[in-house]
């Protein structure tokens, strides 16, 4: 189930945090309910293919940070890239 959702903006150069990991880049206050959502929206789906949930979390976390999108079946595409080029 899709939930309506902000548009995305311009990233911003700063948006890396101490939130989850620092090396992510990570979602502005704002922007942390459009990650969660997208998180469990997703979730089941790439929990089926391996991933785990602090790794979900994460990948959500950046997907929203980086204003790539909020579509869950082009986060769930991009995840699965993303973690193919690690």
């Amino acid at each position: 189930m899709e939930h309506a959702r902000h548009e995305p903006r311009p990233t911003k150069p700063d948006k890396r945090g101490p939130a989850v990991d620092p090396a992510h880049p990570q979602p502005e206050a704002a922007e942390v309910e459009s990650a969660r959502l997208l998180e469990n929206d997703a979730k089941e789906t790439l929990m089926r293919e391996g991933f785990d949930e602090r790794e979900i979390t994460l990948l959500a976390d950046e997907y929203i940070a980086l204003d790539i999108g909020e579509d869950v079946s082009d986060f769930i595409t991009w995840a699965r890239k993303r973690r193919a080029h690690r």
